[in-house]
């Protein structure tokens, strides 16, 4: 498997992906098809923020992360960690938690930058385990969040401290 930053190239592939993503798992995502029916790349090549991609051999894109730092001057210090997801065939793979500790490793050489925070559906139980378990910590919840076909769900905050290393101490 590679993992590579997306490049505007990868936009048919990303759209595929994430077409396929809220067809067939559209219970797990805050966003519906209808509100984005051609999904594009969302962190736009800006500096500190990225899109990573996870492929196959042969070359089809199996998941995504993207990660997007704060630009104001007091929040430099967070970024947001969104819009992961694997497809279903490659679920179980270790695709999700190789992107997810990419996109930490990543971050952690931003200067500066020492807080991840995302937020998950309460009924992605294997997302919640994932990032758990790479560190993320529940930090608060949004009961009845997000409206399912008429199942109110509710959306969890999770934040990860990053450790400080060389390439993250300063601007903090």
């Amino acid at each position: 498997m590679l993992i590579r930053h997306l490049q505007p190239t990868d936009q048919p592939a990303y759209a595929a992906l994430w077409h396929d993503m809220l067809s067939d798992q559209g219970d797990y995502f805050r966003i519906a098809l209808a509100d984005e029916p051609e999904p594009r790349i969302p962190t736009g090549y800006s500096a500190g923020s990225f899109t990573l991609g996870a492929f196959d051999p042969c070359g089809e894109l199996l998941g995504s992360v993207s990660l997007d730092r704060n630009r104001q001057t007091k929040l430099r210090h967070k970024a947001l960690l969104f819009r992961m997801g694997v497809r279903r065939s490659a679920a179980g793979q270790g695709v999700g938690r190789a992107l997810l500790q990419q996109a930490l490793a990543s971050a952690a050489q931003e200067s500066g930058l020492h807080h991840i925070m995302l937020t998950v559906l309460a009924n992605n139980s294997r997302a919640i385990r994932l990032y758990t378990s790479a560190g993320f910590r529940l930090s608060g919840s949004e009961p009845y969040s997000v409206n399912i076909n008429g199942n109110l769900i509710e959306e969890l905050h999770m934040t990860c401290h990053l450790p400080l290393t060389p390439g993250n101490q300063s601007g903090f």
